[in-house]
């Protein structure tokens, strides 16, 4: 089968959609089919096109089987509503131009964000007559709303219109939840057209390691420090100005220490905010390298999810399924009725407190720093659901499985 999967995030990104877009991709060479991607320059989380791809408009590479088409993205200057509207918009258009010159496709699959790619993709599948396929990763009009992204109701209104549009044109809505499912079906979206296909974790590389390990000895966390680690964006959507005042309430508590790995548009103010208050137990981190991933994970005792209190079915965190294969015990700020509370509470894996109410958050810290039984009891439950649920090779045989059903009921067509 020929497939042209369009998506904003690719490898060599190693956070949010970019590892999964990568992992699917490359796996579907490895089962035989030809997958052309089209994408932006790598740039997501710094924000910055990396070297050496600055100063192109469009390039063509292999990798691992796969054959690329990267192209233009104009990048945000700030965090306003009309430069991420740009953003989104000159990815769209460059991706089309990009897709017009791959021939002889049999499905287009696009993956949003941002929404105005689907319909991109779905023109392309018509002048291809192609099957279109829509891969939703976020809920992203819904998480702009919610977020005062998109404040005007005319802007707001036409988004949602375009939404609904690609829902309706789509042969089949892929998404990576059963609250996902929900939401669109609450659109008018025949639950028929709908499947729940989950991300995965590799459940082979994170694993459970020894908690004193490289990770710390590198970077010099005593073995006494009780560590709350936040791997991931610092961005609008994470709030993690709760976390840092969680922080300083616990500024007494022996041993424990916040660290804060990776980068986004709010990681500044972060750094600010700490310094301002002089926090002794608040440490900043650059991403780290794929292969540190594992010890990173593992040095920690507690593993830290933040989002804001507007935030409920419209995104759920790419980290919760690393972070439960890692065997440590979480900590959700979240929404009781988002998608990553329903997960935690199913895999009694964490504790769940009330996002933006710091001294909540510092309570359930506290929790598990004085129980350390509990703490290992949650890690071993996320550690086992994650291996049942989410292991790469059980999620990704079953996109095998959809798309050699797609296979069939296009050749049935064709040859009725």
């Amino acid at each position: 089968m020929n497939i042209l999967l369009m998506c904003m995030n690719y490898a060599p990104e190693r956070t949010a959609i970019g590892p999964f877009t990568t992992g699917l991709s490359e796996y579907l060479v490895s089962r035989g089919h030809r997958v052309y991607v089209v994408t932006a320059f790598p740039h997501y989380p710094e924000w910055e096109i990396q070297e050496p791809y600055k100063g192109r408009i469009f390039l063509r590479e292999m990798r691992n089987g796969v054959s690329l088409r990267r192209c233009y993205v104009r990048l945000p200057r700030n965090s306003g509503a009309l430069q991420r509207i740009l953003y989104d918009c000159s990815f769209s258009v460059s991706a089309f131009l990009a897709g017009l010159g791959v021939s002889d496709i049999d499905v287009v699959v696009a993956v949003t964000p941002p929404v105005q790619l689907g319909f991109t993709a779905w023109i392309l599948s018509r002048l291809k007559r192609a099957s279109f396929i829509f891969k939703v990763h976020d809920l992203a009009v819904d998480a702009a709303v919610a977020l005062n992204l998109i404040e005007n109701r005319a802007v707001a209104g036409f988004a949602r219109w375009l939404e609904s549009l690609i829902y309706k044109k789509a042969r089949n809505v892929l998404v990576i939840c059963r609250g996902f499912a929900e939401s669109i079906m609450a659109r008018g979206v025949p639950e028929s057209k709908i499947l729940v296909l989950p991300d995965w974790v590799d459940t082979d590389v994170i694993r459970p390691l020894p908690r004193q390990n490289q990770f710390r000895q590198t970077f010099g966390i005593e073995a006494d420090r009780f560590l709350v680690l936040y791997a991931g964006n610092m961005g609008a959507k994470q709030g993690l100005e709760n976390a840092i005042r969680a922080a300083e309430r616990l500024q007494q508590v022996c041993g424990v220490l916040f660290l804060f790995v990776g980068e986004g548009s709010e990681k500044s103010c972060l750094v600010e905010i700490a310094n301002e208050g002089r926090m002794e137990n608040v440490r900043f981190m650059p991403l780290q390298p794929n292969e540190m991933l594992p010890y990173m994970l593992s040095a920690a005792d507690v593993l830290l999810i933040n989002q804001r209190a507007s935030v409920v079915d419209i995104v759920i965190p790419c980290k919760l399924l690393t972070y439960m294969a890692a065997g440590r015990p979480v900590v959700a700020a979240v929404h009781a009725d988002s998608e990553a509370a329903k997960y935690i509470r199913r895999a009694d894996c964490g504790l769940v407190v009330p996002p933006e109410q710091p001294q909540a958050l510092a309570d359930a810290v506290r929790t598990l720093h004085a129980d350390r039984s509990l703490a290992e009891r949650l890690g071993r439950n996320g550690r086992s659901f994650a291996e049942v649920n989410f292991a790469k090779q059980r999620v990704l045989q079953r996109y095998d499985e959809f798309f050699a059903a797609l296979q069939g009921a296009n050749r049935q067509s064709a040859g009725g």
